[in-house]
């Protein structure tokens, strides 16, 4: 142990259980991703076995309301693949932060260091298009009632 024993002897011990702790942490965390991507809602796998309009009845349009269910139906499917893709890139990233938190920054591997800038990337972009529309949203929630061309109808109906 040298020198770094005989200034602080419990400091080694204490590296070694850290080591080993970021090292249990690192291997639990690989593993819920490697899990999530074989699993039935690994990104990419949500949305391989969708169903056709025509399930749905009503073909060629006859059927107003089982056009909205399916519109309703295909929405689900797509919000279902980009929330197991966050996830995924989530847990990937998470994973990259401890290696990092280990190792230090500048010691991660270039390609890896790209990896996270992407996946900070992609999580912006799916965060500011949530934003966009939670905005759209809000503003458009509130709509003054029609008013009359009238200058003294004040009730704000219109005569027939």
């Amino acid at each position: 142990m040298g020198a770094v024993g005989a200034v602080a002897p419990g400091a080694v011990g204490e590296l070694v259980t850290e080591l080993s702790s970021f090292t249990k942490f690192r291997d639990r965390i690989d593993g819920l991703l490697r899990d999530l991507r074989a699993s039935p809602a690994g990104p990419g796998k949500v949305g391989e076995d969708t169903m056709e309009r025509e399930r749905f009845g009503g073909g060629k349009g006859e059927w107003t309301e089982a056009d909205g269910l399916y519109k309703s139906y295909s929405t689900v499917i797509k919000e279902l693949e980009g929330l197991s893709q966050l996830l995924s890139d989530s847990i990937e990233g998470m994973s990259i932060a401890v290696l990092g938190s280990h190792k230090g920054y500048e010691s991660v591997d270039l390609d890896v260091r790209q990896r996270m800038l992407a996946i900070k990337h992609s999580t912006e972009t799916h965060h500011q298009a949530e934003q966009a529309a939670v905005d759209a949203a809000a503003k458009n929630a509130y709509k003054p009632p029609a008013t009359s061309e009238d200058p003294g109808d004040t009730s704000g109906t219109q005569a027939y």
